[in-house]
């Protein structure tokens, strides 16, 4: 599995964390949906890799996920931004997963304003 950041992407993420902490997880959150298969992708803030995380390259550098929800995804992602609507975006070739992929702290704080 590959995740490759557009520079646009890169930028944004850049000015969202600032001098925050944390390796980046992308996060499959299913927090106030009934199951496993309803929920949406975030990219987290952590502090450490666990026993149930696994590492994805990219051109960034390696972004944690859980086993379990590598299943949801494609071999090739795209984290994109949207400047009009200013979202990053989730997406592959063939769909997108999630159209405002927010960057959250380990404590559920959306980050959502560049840190100036």
């Amino acid at each position: 599995m590959y995740i490759r950041f557009t520079e646009s992407a890169k930028n944004r993420l850049q000015a969202l964390r600032s001098n925050l902490a944390g390796q980046l997880h992308l996060y499959y959150d299913t927090e106030g949906c009934s199951c496993e298969n309803s929920g949406i992708f975030t990219l987290r803030l952590v502090e450490a890799k666990t026993a149930e995380d696994n590492e994805i390259d990219s051109n960034i550098g390696p972004v944690l996920i859980k086993r379990w929800t590598e299943i949801f995804l494609e071999e090739a992602l795209i984290i994109d931004y949207d400047d009009t609507a200013k979202t990053m975006i989730l997406k592959s070739d063939g769909q997108y997963y999630n159209r405002n992929l927010l960057l959250v702290t380990d404590k559920d704080e959306v980050i959502s304003c560049p840190i100036s």
